[in-house]
């Protein structure tokens, strides 16, 4: 229409005698379409991502969004897309008795368009996490795990949204294979993360505008690089046959990182753990260009005016209120001591609520197995919570102990114990406020009053045990670790079956009750007092001051003059 009028406004003004400059005329008129069409094109787009939110359904105040809220903050930002990195339904104890299937209905109800499967996704076992994938209703994805020679999971997916394709692909963590139920990842591979993201983003190659990979790697630093995000987002983006841009949206490693990591014209995000923060990335959409990518954090504090969607509110509170009724059942009174269950603590040093529950252990099996412990173990990967002054529920074991793993005990030779030892003290050292130190490891070993261990931070990975001392039950005193002998050990089933690495460990087990019913049940009987200490007495930086130390001596927890480290003072937050 507006052609023929500027053709018929032409030929009046040259019946009128005036020659207007039509080429002018034409490219004002082209330029102005134009800029109009440009304007039409230009689109602004945001997607939100959350990651190892591990059960955390229930708001709580200042600490938690919450899935209510988070449902208000996508009615409020109308994202194209809401997506998840893997550890989702495992960790608090309210959503670990439904197995996950609590969360699984919150997370429907927020309305996710995909997730990326994560290590704890198999800590309910295998046949459970294929239960959960019926039950969302959207795609867990994964490229990289087959079990007996077969793809499991989707591999990608592709999800159109206001003008925009976006490809999705998964990836999991090859650490799963120690970083879970080692019974769930029977006959499971995990392949290698770079080539399988490259085979599915080939796959789907020419169909999108954008690449998503919802990253289960982590970019800690304890991790084998091959096998972490920032490695994967580098190698991606110095591959130029993928012309489109690559979001990786990443976990794992539980990393608050405030505008995201760029590589080239690509980023990597992450949102730490815990549903504290969501995160968001925001871009600008012109005739399939992608310009202004940026990465951000909305965290608690920016929620604080959202409004939580009333309905799922109501479903996850009574979830939370059945349990909580369930557990309500007090322990202990009065306890006077605070047992620092902290994860940056727990998982590079002694805590004395390490202690509290390594002695527990040690005292069930004593009691119970057919052969007498040595000494008892627990990896500080497993302790999740501290336990504060005064009542003690159930509930309160449970938020430390939320596995439901159980007491089990395994023969150990000594070799293989000094191994043990040196895998748990081989994390990278770093220097805090001053001081060296070893960096957070879950596979970090808690231990019971029958066992020192002395080791020196300043040698390198492998060759840091100086000495190791168990108590001869028969004679009540301390004697170096034998090489030959071999130990009756306590720990946990998932350390027993080689988890977190222990490759030493292994063979047949004797298995008892769950380690928050041992944990439990000691409480209740013993004086909590010795556990007042701040100080390692157990696992030392230093050299022993005395093999013949004796056992009653090792149970006053007070401080050694051979200790190098400070424990921090506990805190309530839960990890």
């Amino acid at each position: 229409m507006k052609r023929i009028l500027f053709s018929i406004i032409i030929i009046l003004l040259v019946g009128l005698g005036i020659v207007p400059n039509v080429n002018d005329a034409f490219a004002a008129e082209h330029t102005s379409t134009s800029h109009s069409n440009q304007e039409q094109s230009l689109s602004k787009h945001k997607i939100l991502h959350t990651n190892d939110i591990h059960g955390r359904f229930v708001e709580e105040k200042g600490r938690v969004i919450g899935m209510p809220k988070l449902k208000g903050l996508k009615n409020k930002e109308n994202p194209d897309l809401v997506l998840d990195s893997g550890d989702a339904f495992q960790g608090l104890p309210v959503s670990n008795h439904s197995k996950g299937e609590e969360m699984a209905e919150a997370m429907n109800k927020v309305g996710y368009n995909a997730m990326a499967i994560g290590n704890h996704e198999f800590d309910f076992g295998y046949n459970q996490l294929l239960k959960l994938q019926s039950k969302v209703k959207f795609p867990m994805l994964s490229s990289n795990i087959y079990k007996n020679g077969k793809r499991v999971f989707k591999p990608s997916t592709v999800i159109k949204r206001n003008g925009v394709r976006y490809g999705i692909i998964g990836v999991t963590t090859p650490e799963t294979k120690i970083k879970t139920s080692p019974d769930a990842v029977k006959n499971v591979e995990f392949k290698d993360p770079l080539n399988s993201v490259k085979n599915a983003m080939k796959h789907i190659d020419g169909k999108v505008d954008v690449y998503i990979v919802l990253s289960h790697l982590g970019i800690d630093k304890n991790t084998k690089e091959q096998w972490r995000g920032d490695y994967l987002t580098d190698q991606l983006s110095k591959d130029k046959s993928f012309k489109q841009p690559i979001i990786v949206l990443d976990g794992h490693s539980h990393t608050a990182i405030k505008h995201g990591m760029k590589f080239h014209n690509n980023i990597l995000a992450q949102t730490g753990t815990a549903l504290e923060n969501v995160g968001k990335i925001d871009f600008t959409f012109n005739h399939g260009n992608v310009s202004d990518l940026t990465a951000s954090l909305i965290n608690v504090k920016d929620t604080s005016n959202v409004k939580a969607d009333p309905a799922l509110e109501k479903q996850v509170n009574k979830a939370n209120d059945e349990f909580k009724k369930q557990t309500s059942t007090v322990v202990i009174p009065n306890n006077k001591v605070e047992f620092n269950g902290e994860r940056n603590i727990a998982r590079k040093q002694e805590t004395n609520l390490g202690n509290l529950i390594t002695d527990a252990m040690e005292d069930y099996a004593t009691k119970n197995f057919k052969h007498k412990p040595d000494f008892a173990i627990t990896n500080g990967g497993g302790i999740r919570a501290s336990i504060s002054k005064g009542k003690v529920t159930k509930y309160d074991i449970i938020s430390v102990l939320p596995f439901g793993n159980l007491i089990s005990q395994i023969k150990v030779k000594g070799s293989d114990v000094k191994k043990a030892f040196e895998h748990s003290l081989s994390a990278p050292t770093e220097t805090k406020n001053g001081k060296k130190q070893l960096s957070s490891n879950g596979g970090f070993l808690q231990v019971s009053k029958s066992i020192r261990v002395y080791y020196d931070i300043n040698q390198k990975s492998g060759s840091r045990v100086k000495d190791i001392q168990v108590v001869n039950h028969d004679t009540g005193k301390f004697e170096k670790l034998d090489p030959n002998k071999t130990y009756y050990v306590a720990t946990n089933d998932f350390t027993a079956n080689k988890g977190d690495g222990y490759d030493m460990f292994g063979g047949k087990r004797e298995e008892g009750i769950s380690l928050d019913e041992v944990v439990g049940s000691y409480i209740q009987k013993h004086d909590l007092s010795k556990y007042n200490t701040t100080h390692p007495v157990r696992v030392i930086n230093g050299k022993p001051s005395s093999a013949k130390k004796s056992t009653s001596d090792s149970n006053q927890h007070t401080h050694s003059k051979n200790s190098t480290s400070k424990t921090a003072q506990p805190h309530k937050k839960s990890a």
